[in-house]
């Protein structure tokens, strides 16, 4: 539903941008769909991480290596561009993903668990850009940063040997409401590139969760050693809903 309600205000937008664009030379509205990457390397301890087999609870560890976690992000911005067409400032609203994954053995190696916490999240960008002819040539750099309100977190996990994943969506008590990553990047043309960086993960390290039955029950902290800030990199299009674009295409000059 929330994510029906985002796309139908980015069409109404785009719809009137449209129009905006013959009174407007450098305010106009752009698409902006791009993946999201995240590259987690392990967590630094993991003492009380436990997965059930079937047969009861199994103690595992994590294994030092690097993870890759895909996830995407698509919005609609507003470009105000300064007359001298050097610098201009962007405002915007986004619907995105963001993930980490981990992996992990028994103490034995028999089991190896990968897991991944992906966040959805509405997600307000702000940033600066500036460059030369930043209109004209749609070439800048921005610096910026995002106000996310997280709205679900869904766990994944999947043992080797067994195809099938597990997914699970979890509590709100045990992520955060709200993040908000900064970020640097450039643009050229339609392609887009920056280097995101979130302070605070998007897990809450204190939240605690009790497993074992009414003899033996113990309090862990599942999140408790995950990283405390986060790293991604994002790759994508941003298109802009103007005359810049319809003059570089053929079809689209016909529509518009």
């Amino acid at each position: 539903m929330k994510k029906n309600i985002i796309i139908i205000i980015c069409i109404i937008l785009s719809s009137i941008s449209v129009k905006a664009q013959y009174r407007w030379e450098f305010n106009y509205f752009a698409l902006e769909l791009s993946m999201n990457h995240n590259f987690a390397g392990a967590p630094d301890t993991l003492l009380n991480r436990f997965v059930n087999i079937g047969e009861g609870n199994i103690a595992v560890y994590p294994a030092q290596n690097i993870q890759y976690t895909p996830g995407y992000n698509f919005g609609l911005q507003f470009h105000h561009d300064f007359d001298n067409d050097k610098i201009g400032l962007v405002f915007g609203v986004n619907y995105s993903s963001y993930g980490t994954s981990a992996l992990f053995y028994s103490a034995d190696k028999a089991i190896e668990l990968k897991e991944t916490n992906r966040i959805s999240c509405l997600g307000i960008p702000v940033l600066l850009k500036f460059g030369h002819q930043i209109y004209n040539n749609q070439g800048y750099f921005f610096v910026g940063g995002q106000f996310n309100l997280n709205l679900k977190l869904i766990t994944s996990q999947k043992l080797k040997g067994n195809s099938k994943t597990v997914k699970k969506a979890q509590d709100k008590e045990c992520y955060n409401s709200f993040s908000t990553p900064i970020f640097v990047g450039f643009n050229y043309k339609l392609f887009n590139m920056k280097f995101s960086i979130m302070p605070q993960n998007f897990l809450k390290k204190d939240y605690e969760i009790v497993i074992g039955d009414k003899v033996n029950k113990q309090k862990i902290k599942p999140y408790e050693c995950q990283p405390k800030t986060l790293f991604y990199i994002n790759t994508g299009f941003i298109i802009p809903i103007s005359q810049w674009t319809t003059n570089r295409s053929y079809i689209l000059s016909k529509i518009f």
